[in-house]
């Protein structure tokens, strides 16, 4: 689709900029392979790009069966994963278990399996012991502006700032996006993992995906990465 076709020339055109993708077939319900989805994944690779799937675990009520398989079959069909999304996480320690089961099961596969969980929420501080990286933010732009880990979740400066991710909407211009990137980048916020879009989601009425193609400034968002990594001026906008 075109939206893989613009994250490959991205990653292409900012060689120093990590991007990673986050697969998604059938919302990570699949059984056979589709060869777009690995002509894709094949393609973003060769640009320096990574690739993890995406796991729903219903916050810790999927049965583990289910979310093996699921690991199982990325694996299987497509090899050139790097590691794993668990979606809709908890974010209590009732669940714990359940998460130290499934990343066990993954690192059992081969260690190098990056595992990505996301609470959407600064969760328990135990869930930093089975994961590399939580997602301790996803939601309105306007939100993310209030951010603090402070005081109650001074455990995630303990991490290194790719342990925390933030997954950002409703962000409807360039310059607002590049703000919200500044925020992910002070010491205050310490998060190493962003992503800022501006398409919609109302948390209020379950209206629209976020997520369903990539930002009208995509190309923008990259180039403000990559100045904020070297210390630069920030791109126009």
């Amino acid at each position: 689709t075109p939206g893989w076709d613009d994250i490959t020339k991205g990653a292409k055109a900012y060689p120093d900029v990590k991007i990673t993708a986050i697969l998604n077939p059938e919302n990570g319900n699949f059984t056979k392979e589709n060869s777009q989805f690995t002509a894709a994944i094949n393609a973003f690779k060769a640009q320096g790009g990574r690739v993890v799937g995406y796991v729903m675990t219903d916050y810790g009520n999927r049965s583990m069966s289910a979310v093996k398989a699921n690991v199982d079959n990325y694996l299987r069909l497509y090899p050139g994963v790097s590691g794993f999304f668990l979606d809709e996480m908890a974010a209590k320690s009732g669940q714990l278990a359940f998460y130290r089961e499934v990343y066990q099961y993954i690192k059992s596969k081969d260690s190098g399996l990056q595992v990505m969980g996301n609470p959407g929420a600064y969760p328990d501080p135990a869930y930093a012991g089975i994961t590399d990286a939580l997602v301790t933010f996803e939601g309105l732009e306007t939100d993310y502006r209030q951010i603090n880990p402070q005081s109650q979740n001074t455990w995630v400066y303990d991490k290194p700032t790719t342990a925390q991710a933030m997954l950002v909407h409703n962000a409807p211009t360039c310059a607002i996006m590049q703000s919200a990137l500044k925020t992910a980048d002070l010491p205050r916020t310490h998060t190493g993992l962003a992503y800022v879009t501006s398409l919609e989601y109302d948390p209020r009425s379950g209206v629209g995906n976020p997520w369903a193609s990539l930002p009208s400034y995509w190309t923008q968002l990259l180039g403000t990465v990559d100045a904020l990594n070297k210390g630069q001026a920030l791109p126009a906008c």
